[in-house]
C-alpha cells in the first residue's frame, strides 16, 4: 500500500491544503490508518490498485452520505448544510461512517470513475479552440475524449470574462446557455501582452461543425444519478463549482449533444471519419489522461498520429506535462523552462497535408480558475 499512502500524502499537499480543509483532515487521517493498517485502508484495499485514489474515495463517502443526511457526519459536510469544522471527533465519525456503508461505498469505489465535470474548464480550452480555428480557417468537429456527461462539448454555448491582473475584462463566448453564470478565468502575466496575445482567440466566433464525446462509461446529464455521481464529486466547501454544475447540467440536458460508450482507442477514428470534409477534426482531452495506463496513453498518440497522416487533424491536450503534451515530444520527464509550476499544460499537435506540428499554448490552473496565454512552437 505504499503507492497508495503516497497518493494520499500528495493530494494533502498539492490538492487539499489548499481549498478544502475537510478533505485536508480526512486525507490524513486515512493516511494514519494506511500506516496503521486501519479499517479505511481495508476497504481501500478491497478495490483495485487503480481506484484507491483520494478523490474517488472521498466521492464514494460523500454519495453515501448524500443518502443519509441525517447522519452525524453530514455535520461536517457544507454541500449537506454542515458548517462543523473538523475537531477530533471527526475520525471516529467518519471511521464509523464508512464501516456502517461499507457496501455501497467499495461498490462505488469499484464500478465507479473520477468523472469530474468541471464547466469552468471550458474557459482555458476555449481560446484553445480558437487558434485551432484560425490555424485551420474551417469550423471545428469537436471529438471529447473522456467525455463524462459532455459539458465541455458546449464550449461555445457559454458565456465568459477574462480577467486580468490590472482588473481589465474581456467578454466572450455566445452565452446561450441559460442559467448557466458566467464562467470566470483570471488570465496571468503583464496585462498588456497577455490581452494582445489572447484578444484574437476569443474575440471572434467560434464555429462548430459537430460534436461528439466519447467515454467508457458516458453520463447522461439529464439522469438522476449521473448527476448525483458529479455532485459527489464536487468537494464539500466548494458550492460555487457546485451550483454551476448544476446549472451546466440543466443546460446540458435541455440541449443533448452525442455520446458514444466505448474504448477511444476503438471508436475514435469513425468519429474523426464522421467530420464533415469542410471542417477539420478537433480531438481534445482534458484531466483524464492522468488516469490511463502508459500504454494506453502512447496508444492514444500513436492513433492520433495515424489519424492526422490520412486527414488535417488538430488534436488539442490539457493534462500534466507528462501525460499530456510531452508524449508527443518524446520528451515526457524534461518540459520546457516555466512548465514546473503546479499547472497543467495546455498543449495542441496540429496535422496539416500529414505534417505534424506541435504547440504550447499555455498553462491551465487546477479547475479552470486561471490561464497563462502564450503559444509558441515546441522546437
Amino acid at each position: 500500500m505504499n503507492d497508495v499512502l503516497s497518493n494520499f500524502q500528495m493530494f494533502l499537499d498539492r490538492e487539499a491544503s489548499k481549498s478544502s480543509p475537510l478533505y485536508a483532515a480526512l486525507t490524513a487521517l486515512v493516511s494514519r490508518q494506511l500506516q496503521e493498517s486501519g479499517p479505511i485502508g481495508q476497504v481501500l484495499a478491497a478495490a483495485a490498485q487503480r481506484q484507491r485514489i483520494p478523490n474517488l474515495l472521498f466521492a464514494a463517502v460523500q454519495r453515501a452520505l448524500f443518502d443519509e443526511p441525517q447522519d452525524d457526519l453530514a455535520a461536517y459536510y457544507p454541500s449537506l448544510g454542515g458548517s462543523r469544522a473538523p475537531d477530533d471527533e471527526l475520525a471516529a465519525v467518519f471511521t464509523r461512517f464508512v464501516l456502517e456503508h461499507r457496501e455501497p461505498i467499495e461498490q462505488a469505489l469499484a464500478t465507479r470513475e473520477t468523472q469530474t465535470n468541471e464547466a469552468l474548464r471550458a474557459a482555458q480550452l476555449f481560446p484553445a479552440f480558437g487558434w485551432a480555428q484560425a490555424c485551420t480557417r474551417r469550423p471545428l468537429g469537436l471529438i471529447e475524449v473522456g467525455t463524462s456527461a459532455g459539458l465541455l462539448l458546449h464550449v461555445d454555448r457559454y458565456a465568459y470574462a477574462y480577467t486580468f491582473e490590472d482588473g481589465r475584462e474581456f467578454a466572450a463566448g455566445e452565452a446561450s446557455a441559460e442559467g448557466v453564470p458566467v464562467l470566470r478565468c483570471a488570465v496571468d502575466g503583464p496585462p498588456e501582452q497577455a490581452a494582445k496575445a489572447l484578444g484574437p482567440f476569443v474575440g471572434k466566433e467560434l464555429r462548430v461543425a459537430s460534436r461528439v464525446g466519447l467515454d467508457l462509461n458516458p453520463l447522461d446529464p439529464a439522469d438522476p444519478q449521473a448527476r448525483a455521481w458529479l455532485e459527489a464529486l464536487v468537494w464539500p466547501e466548494h458550492a460555487e463549482r457546485r451550483a454551476r454544475l448544476r446549472a451546466a447540467l440543466d443546460h446540458a440536458a435541455r440541449r443533448p449533444v452525442r455520446l458514444r460508450k466505448g474504448d477511444a482507442l476503438r471508436i475514435l477514428p469513425d468519429a474523426v471519419e464522421g467530420v464533415a470534409a469542410n471542417a477539420i477534426p478537433c480531438v481534445f482531452v482534458s484531466n483524464s489522461l492522468a488516469h490511463w495506463t502508459p500504454e494506453g496513453r502512447t496508444a492514444l498518440v500513436a492513433l492520433v498520429r495515424r489519424l492526422g497522416a490520412r486527414r488535417d487533424l488538430v488534436c488539442i491536450v490539457k493534462e500534466g506535462y507528462a501525460s499530456g503534451l510531452g508524449l508527443f515530444t518524446d520528451r515526457p520527464d524534461d518540459p520546457p523552462a516555466g512548465d514546473r509550476r503546479p499547472y497543467e499544460v495546455l498543449g495542441a499537435a496540429v496535422f496539416l497535408g500529414g505534417r505534424e506540428q506541435l504547440f504550447r499554448l499555455g498553462s491551465a490552473g487546477l479547475h479552470g480558475v486561471n490561464l497563462h496565454w502564450a503559444p509558441a512552437p515546441v522546437g
